[in-house]
This record gives structure tokens, C-alpha cells and sequence, in this order.
């Protein structure tokens, strides 16, 4: 039975299908989460929480690709973790702050010799989120442009660019970690 016809059968009240399509799907998003958190416990609760926003908007879902439906919800599941974390870590920061009465230094310099040691995940991991993602999708998963541009709600253009500058910027890192001198 393909993908339509589970959910078809699904929006008929035949939840048995649910288990089949997280079966099917849910390393696909767990590993997309992975990329995006850097933290498989953080993943596990993510890729969770997926499922949850498809099962509870399976009713509505129209849509052909499953898989792109169900990496866009994780997408946006990740974005509201990454926003969540931001907000109380600043709450937090503000907190010290006032408790010590002065202001953290954020800044920490990394010496040549830790450079050299950037793994390529930390790589990955060390792009602004919005690269990374799209790195993620197209290298990882093997989406195309206009797949991606739906997954992020972007242009074709916007994802073009990402992947571009995310891949200059690994390419930049490597050659530094190599010792080699970098252009600006």
C-alpha cells in the first residue's frame, strides 16, 4: 500500500496506518533533526513531537510527497525548539547578569591547534541554521531546489544561495583547519 492510500485509509479512521507510516518515516526525520540539534536525546524528543503535529493535522494533509510533508513538519518543530532554547537561555543570561552585576564576555577565541581538529560534523554544525538545513536536504537527502523550497517555505533562489555559501564555508574552514591561508 503506498502513502496516499495509507492516508486515505487513516482519514477513514483506520489509525492502524499511523504506526506504518512512522515505521517507514521516522529515521528519515530522526536523522533530519540529528542534523539540525547536534543532540540525539534532543532528536528523539523532536522526531516525537513530529509525529504528534502529523497526527494531529493528518485530516488535512492534501499533499504527494509524505516525506517532504512530514520534513517540513520537523523543520518547524526544530524552529520552535531552537526559539524556545534562545529565549531561556536569554532569560537566563539576563539573569546572572543581574546577579553578578556585570557583563558576560561571550567571546572565546579558538586556538590554531583546535582548528586543525574541526571534525566535518562540527563543520556542519558551526553553519548558520538556515544553511546547514538546506546543506542537509540536499546532500543528506537528496532533494531537489524546488523540493527544498517548499520544505523551508523559501524561494528556489534563497535555497540556491544557501547551499552555495554553506558549501563556500566549509570549503573556507577546511582550508583554514588545513593550514592554508583563506581570501576574504
Amino acid at each position: 500500500m503506498n502513502d496516499r492510500e495509507m492516508i486515505r485509509e487513516i482519514q477513514r479512521g483506520k489509525t492502524e496506518y499511523l504506526n506504518v507510516i512512522a515505521e517507514k518515516y521516522y529515521d528519515d526525520v530522526y536523522r533530519f533533526c540529528c542534523y539540525q540539534t547536534g543532540s540525539s536525546q534532543e532528536a528523539g524528543d523532536l522526531t516525537q513531537e513530529t509525529f504528534l503535529k502529523f497526527i494531529r493535522s493528518v485530516e488535512r494533509y492534501h499533499d504527494r510527497n509524505l516525506k517532504g510533508y512530514l520534513l517540513t513538519i520537523a523543520r518547524n518543530v526544530c524552529m520552535d525548539h531552537f526559539r524556545n532554547c534562545q529565549r531561556r537561555q536569554e532569560k537566563e543570561e539576563l539573569l546572572k547578569m543581574e546577579m553578578r552585576g556585570q557583563e558576560k564576555n561571550v567571546s572565546k577565541a579558538r586556538t590554531s591547534q583546535e582548528e586543525l581538529l574541526i571534525t566535518v560534523k562540527q563543520l556542519t554544525q558551526d553553519l548558520p541554521q538556515m544553511q546547514r538545513e538546506a546543506l542537509v536536504l540536499y546532500y543528506g537527502y537528496g532533494f531537489k531546489y524546488r523540493e527544498i523550497a517548499k520544505i523551508t517555505e523559501t524561494s528556489i533562489a534563497t535555497v540556491k544561495s544557501r547551499i552555495h555559501q554553506g558549501t563556500e564555508k566549509i570549503k573556507k574552514m577546511i582550508k583554514i583547519s588545513e593550514g592554508g591561508k583563506c581570501e576574504s
